[in-house]
């Protein structure tokens, strides 16, 4: 089991969320998300592609050594630990390992849409199961979970690739404030931000806020979107993004949240994790002068790997359009 690092002060303060008088606690954790552990783009060669794999499960190890860094409590996980449920079970025993190679802290596992908790869930494998270390925790219902003392995590695990409500609503159902740091880990697409309002899936900005003004929670660890994303006007709704970047269209990926935590007060910092850096342009390659500026912005880039064949780039020409995508 981890052990527990819980900062406490011994102040007493009022709270202006809940108006209730408590003891100054403040809780300090890891908030990650979308690790998608398996995946690799098909415009990679195959050696890219198997260190790209490599790198996304290398993260982890970077992840749990900042948390011990920054004597955190522990690490969520908002969802979206694996590509899909049916990763190489290779895959599946080093992300394991990775985890396990912190032991002191512990790493709380949401099921998300690429890795729900359906009959084929690899958060319920077989090779899940034996090769779990003790510090790994799968949030696999709804009821609150004990991460450290004074702190619990109301978890919405997928359930199915199409769920048919607000998910991270029915997990705080019932829930009334009380002497408790509630974190809320959750995973999907908040309404305010959703260019669509038809999925009964959409995360209700409105009913999320108010439980936190009313002092039932305290902070909301979502995953889904690869970019890190504060929501709403409470500072208490983020997104942490992908530790890595999975596509050209991301805006700020590579990060986690170290995030300290109490009734009165949240610091989110973000800390760049990312080996990868996905680098986007789109020009016209007519002349030689079109090349010549091509090849003098390729020089400008700062990653080392850029100069022969890199591991950390990728570029793909559209030829119908004469134009060159990196």
């Amino acid at each position: 089991m981890g052990v527990s690092l819980l900062r406490m002060a011994p102040a007493t303060r009022f709270s202006h969320i809940s108006g209730d008088r408590y003891s100054a606690n403040v809780i300090k954790f890891v908030h990650t998300a979308d690790w998608q552990l398996g995946r690799a783009p098909l415009y990679l060669s195959d050696d890219d592609r198997a260190r790209f794999r490599a790198d996304r499960i290398d993260v982890i190890d970077t992840i749990g050594k900042l948390a011990l860094r920054e004597q955190c409590n522990f690490v969520v996980v908002s969802g979206d630990v694996f590509e899909s449920n049916n990763v190489e079970r290779q895959v599946l025993v080093r992300a394991l390992e990775k985890m396990g190679a912190t032991p002191r802290i512990d790493f709380y596992l949401l099921p998300g849409n690429h890795d729900p908790l359906d009959a084929s869930s690899i958060l319920q494998s077989q090779t899940f199961r034996a090769h779990r270390p003790s510090n790994v925790t799968v949030l696999d219902g709804s009821d609150p979970v004990r991460a450290a003392p004074g702190v619990e995590l109301v978890a919405s695990p997928w359930p199915n690739k199409r769920p048919l409500s607000d998910l991270v609503d029915d997990a705080c159902k019932g829930l009334e404030p009380c002497g408790t740091l509630r974190i809320v880990v959750g995973h999907g697409v908040v309404d305010t931000m959703s260019p669509s309002t038809s999925s009964p899936a959409l995360i209700s900005l409105r009913l999320l806020e108010e439980r936190i003004e009313s002092g039932i929670v305290h902070y909301a660890a979502l995953g889904d979107r690869h970019s890190k994303t504060e929501v709403g006007s409470t500072g208490r709704v983020w997104y942490s993004g992908a530790p890595e970047p999975t596509d050209f269209d991301e805006i700020a990926p590579g990060n986690v949240l170290v995030v300290s935590l109490d009734r009165d007060d949240v610091s989110v910092d973000a800390r760049r994790v990312s080996a990868w850096r996905f680098e986007r342009t789109d020009r016209e390659l007519g002349t030689d002068a079109d090349i010549d500026a091509l090849e003098n912005w390729l020089k400008g880039l700062d990653s080392k790997d850029i100069s022969a064949t890199p591991p950390r780039s990728a570029c793909r020409a559209d030829h119908n359009q004469n134009s060159c995508c990196i």
